[in-house]
């Protein structure tokens, strides 16, 4: 497992890669579990206010980890006496998050691609071909990561830009009225759906330690999220403006359905979604190797000290994640485990940041009452 410990990530390249770690999560059906849960076409608006929640915990998290940089926050914890303790239990129910978020992820690509692409192929191939792509980038560290989200995000930006432009001469704002026509008790309600895919912010407890001290600044992060908040928004826009509300709640993927009804003069490309899909696996890629990185490296460093067993992490994980990825047998199901895993992981956000936090306040009053024996 290559780790790269003195490899340095600049704003821009932590920014770049918190865009595409959202991207790769929830894009393909957050219009459809939106309009679900909303029951109106203003899941938009939810977008934008998890989208200023998440920019509240980028700023609060920042201003923590400037107390410890160079460090993780479970390297950072797990230097007291206490602390170590609890940064295992901290670092077992993350383990336990990428490992269910892992198998969430494959699964859901496995079904898009089976649908879209290569319907003659077993999902236990499709998965297991993935789960070994994803372990070989894993393994080129931090550095090899960073650099994976840098190449490819210019090919999924202009993927996803494409479909929402190419969609604005059929679309029909009039759907979108009344604006909060029941109230904003069905936005708030909305919330979690995207929030289940801005919680990966929960990587700059992982990365940070990467930065240098003097660019730990929260307004650069902050300008990659807000362009991402837009993007979803107008993405959702469009779905709701093409399809319509009812129609979107039953297609499965509309993302890649928007892509279906573009429809190029010449016909030199006669199925978009398939080449959509094909960028979409970027990034859904992209995303499955940081989690599968971070999963493999909080592993080793809080339960595997032996560097002879580290070994058998990556095999023994990726077995794991493919046994868990066929435990759900539909669609309905597999969101049921959506859902799950969005409670969970902004629990498990909040819990970082709160433990980061408290922290830092022991250590500092500890210091100060140290400084004040001291004198007298």
């Amino acid at each position: 497992m290559g780790s790269n410990q003195q490899y340095q990530i600049s704003p821009i390249e932590m920014g770049v890669t918190l865009i595409s770690l959202i991207f790769g999560v929830g894009i393909l059906t957050l219009p459809r579990v939106l309009a679900e849960r909303v029951g109106t076409t203003d899941g938009w608006i939810s977008i934008l206010v998890a989208g200023f929640i998440t920019m509240s915990l980028v700023y609060i998290y920042v201003r923590i980890q400037k107390k410890f940089p160079t460090q993780s926050l479970l390297e950072f914890i797990a230097n007291g006496k206490i602390g170590k303790w609890g940064a295992k239990v901290l670092a077992f129910f993350f383990i336990f998050y990428f490992t269910v978020l892992l198998a969430f992820q494959v699964r859901i690509l496995a079904m898009a691609t089976k649908l879209y692409l290569i319907d003659q192929t077993p999902s236990e191939v499709v998965i297991g071909i993935i789960l070994l792509i994803i372990t070989y980038a894993a393994s080129k560290g931090m550095q090899g990561i960073v650099h994976i989200h840098l190449m490819f995000m210019p090919f999924i930006l202009t993927a996803l830009f494409g479909v929402i432009i190419f969609n604005l001469g059929e679309a029909d704002f009039g759907q979108l009225l009344p604006v909060v026509s029941e109230g904003f008790m069905p936005v708030l309600s909305g919330i979690l759906p995207p929030m289940f895919s801005f919680a990966v912010i929960m990587f700059l407890f992982f990365f940070m330690g990467h930065m240098k001290e003097s660019d730990l600044r929260s307004l650069p992060l902050n300008i990659a999220i807000l362009f991402l908040v837009l993007t979803y928004t107008f993405l959702a826009i469009i779905s709701y403006v093409t399809f319509g509300l009812e129609m979107t709640k039953v297609i499965t993927f509309p993302a890649i359905e928007l892509a279906k009804e573009i429809e190029i003069i010449g016909g030199f490309i006669e199925r978009l979604e398939s080449l959509f899909l094909t960028v979409y696996i970027m990034a859904i890629f992209t995303t499955m190797a940081t989690v599968l990185f971070a999963n493999i490296k909080t592993i080793e460093e809080q339960f595997i000290p032996s560097k002879k067993l580290r070994t058998w992490i990556p095999p023994v994980i990726i077995f794991i994640i493919f046994i868990i990825s066929f435990i759900p047998d539909s669609i309905t199901s597999l969101e049921n485990v959506g859902q799950l895993l969005a409670v969970l992981g902004d629990v498990l956000l909040i819990l970082g940041i709160v433990s980061g936090y408290i922290t830092v306040w022991i250590r500092k009053r500890s210091k100060t009452s140290f400084d004040n024996s001291s004198q007298v």
